[in-house]
């Protein structure tokens, strides 16, 4: 990560161009997996939930079809 400076610019702007290229190269990211310790467990929970919470909502939607009895839209979603 390289920014040139020159005497006359403003600190603002030197910021500025420090920022998008940190930015650029995803350095708070990384910054961040490094200061908080994540266990691949956790991970894998993560992913867990987001699957659970799908297959409940196809569960539910499925129920609410056979309930209002469309024999059209039950053919294709069993």
């Amino acid at each position: 990560m390289a920014v040139i400076v020159h005497n006359d610019m403003p600190i603002d702007q030197a910021l500025k161009m420090l920022w998008r290229e940190a930015n650029r190269e995803d350095v708070p990211k990384v910054l961040q997996k490094i200061r908080y310790r994540v266990k691949p467990t956790a991970i894998k929970h993560e992913a867990n939930k987001v699957w659970s919470k799908m297959k409940r909502r196809r569960r539910t939607a499925k129920r609410r079809l056979e309930g209002k009895n469309k024999t059209f839209l039950q053919i294709y979603y069993r």
